[in-house]
This record gives structure tokens, sequence and C-alpha cells, in this order.
């Protein structure tokens, strides 16, 4: 991530990956090692969020990019999919960039990986790399927190919870509130039309009370 931040500014980097990995931790190291001047910023927040705010950060980062050196200055726009029509405000953002020879560099970052996705074929297609995060493998929480195979396939890959197993009460309420409840309330209403939220909230009941039996 960091060799690709001070290459030439040739593609917006895309950092996707379920909550709770550490992707705003990951972009804002990142960002620190590349030496850039760096405006980081977050859709996540219980404002109203549209287009618009998207080019006032934009603009926001290029007086960075004007005042620095040859290198130019980063953007990184955290929980962008929360915004609406993202994909077309950042394409005809960067697209002007690249006509008028700005250098402004772009990180996008996003919890929910199939909107994400949507958003990027639609109009993004040939701008950017994808990086994936993935859950933390068993050899990196063996190596993070000295976790045994057997933690590993309880408590899953999710570093955030990691220091709380041994307060079981404690874990599952953040597991709940950190992992499941954004998930249902924000990311799936956001992918698809859900006329029940309640009966989908018990089906995740279910499944997970006959988990490996369906």
């Amino acid at each position: 991530m960091v060799q690709r931040l001070r290459e030439p500014r040739r593609f917006i980097q895309v950092l996707a990956g379920s909550r709770q990995v550490g992707k705003t931790t990951l972009a804002g190291q990142a960002a620190k090692q590349s030496g850039l001047p760096t405006r980081h910023v977050s859709a996540d927040e219980p404002t109203l969020r549209d287009s618009h705010w998207i080019r006032q950060q934009w603009e926001a980062a290029l007086t960075l990019a004007d005042a620095a050196d040859a290198n130019g200055a980063l953007l990184v726009l955290d929980e962008v999919q929360k915004i609406n029509h993202w994909s077309e405000a950042v394409k005809h953002l960067w697209d002007a960039d690249t006509r008028n020879g700005r250098r402004l560099k772009v990180v996008l970052l996003g919890s929910a990986p199939l909107l994400v996705q949507r958003g990027l074929g639609e109009s993004l297609a040939g701008r950017f790399e994808m990086l994936r995060l993935p859950h933390w493998s068993l050899a990196e929480m063996r190596e993070a927190f000295g976790w045994s195979l057997e933690q590993y396939l309880f408590y899953g890959g999710y570093p955030g919870a990691a220091p709380l197993i041994r307060q079981p009460r404690r874990w599952m309420r953040y597991v709940r509130d950190s992992l499941i409840e954004p998930i249902l309330s924000r990311d799936v209403l956001l992918l698809s039309r859900v006329d029940k939220p309640a009966l989908l909230r018990r089906l995740l009941e279910l499944g997970c009370a006959y988990s490996g039996q369906i």
C-alpha cells in the first residue's frame, strides 16, 4: 500500500473488507509512511452525506496537493459506500484532475464490499486497484494475541474484539453492537429493499441457533 502511494498518480486505491478488520488503521499508517500531506475524512457519521460533501472534501485536498511538492497529496474517503451516487461523483472529480494534471492521489475505504464493488463496476472501471482485507488469519491472530486454533475457530478473526474474550458477555455485546447490528440496520438496507427488517433479524437468530445444521 505504501509503495502504491509513493508511485506517480495512476489509479484510485480501494480498500474493501468487513467491519473491524483494520482498514482505517492500515490507511492511516500507509498515509503516514508515504509522507504525503493527507486529508482523511469519514462518511460514517450521523449527519447527512451526499455527493456535494465529496466535492467539498476533494477541493480541500486539492489545496494540499497544490501546495505540496511534485509527489502531490492524498485524500482518504472512509465508508464511502454510504454516500448516494458516490461512484459517479468520484469518477467526475478524478477524470477532471487527470485532464488538468492535478496531483491528488485518492484512497477509498468501504466496509460493505458488495456495495463498494457495485459502485466501482458502474462508474470507475479501469480507474482503480482493489485491496481486499479479509478477516485476520490464524497466524495473524496467534502472532498478535497468542491465540490457539480452538480460540480462532470459536471467536473468529476480528482483532477489535480479541482483547475482550476473557469477558464473554462484554465480547458478545461488542460483536453484536459493532459488527452484527451495523450490518443489519445499515449495510443490508443499503444493498437491497427489506420490507420486514424484524423478520430478517429473526432469520439471522434462527440461522445462528442451527449453525452447521441447515
